[in-house]
């Protein structure tokens, strides 16, 4: 009974971290926290579980625990492969403007260098004040 007490303890521990953070951390973790505390309610009070079952249809408590499982799971395998077809997206944008910038500094750096013309006194723009040759 001792360590039913001790996982509820628990449970509600990172129940209330998960709602404190609820505005920072992203839909999909706060699902995954919200899964993983009705499992753990559902292994710490197998009775409830049952009701539950019956109530839905599925002959176990255990049977519902494990189906809803698998459903968290292919919702976070499916969240978790989208952001990293999403990360390789940016990556590969990332890859491609680098090497063109790096391409267009590599051609100016080929040019050859060639020296500005100087002005001459007729071209360069007349000076105003008092000591100014005209």
């Amino acid at each position: 009974m001792i360590i039913r007490l001790l996982l509820l303890a628990g449970l509600a521990a990172i129940g209330w971290f998960v709602f404190l953070r609820r505005n920072k951390m992203p839909f999909h973790i706060v699902m995954v926290f919200a899964l993983l505390g009705a499992g753990g309610i559902a292994v710490i009070a197998p009775e409830t579980t049952q009701e539950i079952a019956d109530f839905v249809g599925v002959g176990r408590g255990a049977d519902l625990v494990m189906y809803v499982s698998i459903v968290a799971i292919l919702f976070v395998l499916v969240r978790y492969y989208a952001k990293f077809v999403e990360m390789q997206r940016n990556v590969t944008q990332l890859t491609r403007e680098l090497a063109i910038m790096r391409a267009e500094v590599n051609h100016e750096a080929s040019r050859p260098v060639t020296a500005a013309p100087v002005p001459t006194r007729s071209e360069a723009s007349p000076t105003v004040g008092l000591d100014a040759p005209q």
